[in-house]
């Protein structure tokens, strides 16, 4: 059961990629945003333990149907270094405050330098409101209006051809292409088929 996303047509995802980005940078957390943030907590927290762990990381990412590598470069899993990243304590899980702290951060990075990958997968379960695993065109929608307001949603969606599925290995790709300022690529299939993402 692979996670997909639909969105509009890749020059569409493409646009709001580029736009959370560049807007992302100069926002608050605001009350409802850490609402949004403590449901996405509690839904990696399956232990309901207050801290995520591993083992939640890893069940959360597989659920939406990523593969984490096993082992990356640095001789740890993908699912590690995305805790190690974000973790102040060094008591190898994510706690509330450290969750949020890495949303903060990664929303107004400026450099590129902070951490974005338990981030980015933050920002795709921001958009996933019903838990589902995937995110409809209107959920799209109505985040980036409540968000950037109706100039931005009329920009991203202008060239709109229709609606398509994007999984979760593909957002990432296009998140990690977007912030090396690749082009992005075309991507080609749907449900049930991975186009590059998850092993790297």
């Amino acid at each position: 059961c692979e996670a997909v996303v639909w969105v509009p047509a890749l020059s569409a995802m493409t646009s709001m990629v580029k736009l959370m980005d560049e807007l992302d940078h100069s926002f608050k957390t605001s009350t409802q945003d850490n609402k949004v943030l403590q449901r996405i907590f509690e839904r990696i927290d399956y232990k309901k333990d207050n801290k995520i762990d591993k083992e939640e990381l890893e069940h959360t990412l597989r659920s939406l149907g990523y593969d984490p590598v096993k082992v990356n470069q640095y001789g740890i899993s993908e699912v590690e270094q995305m805790i190690w990243e974000v973790d102040e304590d060094s008591d190898g899980c994510v706690s509330v405050e450290e969750f949020q702290l890495m949303f903060e951060r990664g929303r107004n990075d400026r450099t590129g330098h902070e951490p974005k990958k338990l981030f980015n997968l933050c920002q795709f379960m921001c958009m996933d409101k019903d838990g589902d695993g995937s995110i409809s065109s209107e959920e799209c929608m109505e985040m980036i209006m409540h968000r950037y307001g109706r100039p931005k949603l009329d920009e991203i969606f202008r060239n709109d051809a229709g609606e398509r599925e994007i999984t979760l290995s593909d957002f990432l790709l296009q998140v990690n292409r977007s912030a090396k300022g690749d082009k992005m690529p075309q991507i080609k299939g749907s449900k049930g088929q991975n186009s590059g993402g998850g092993r790297r």
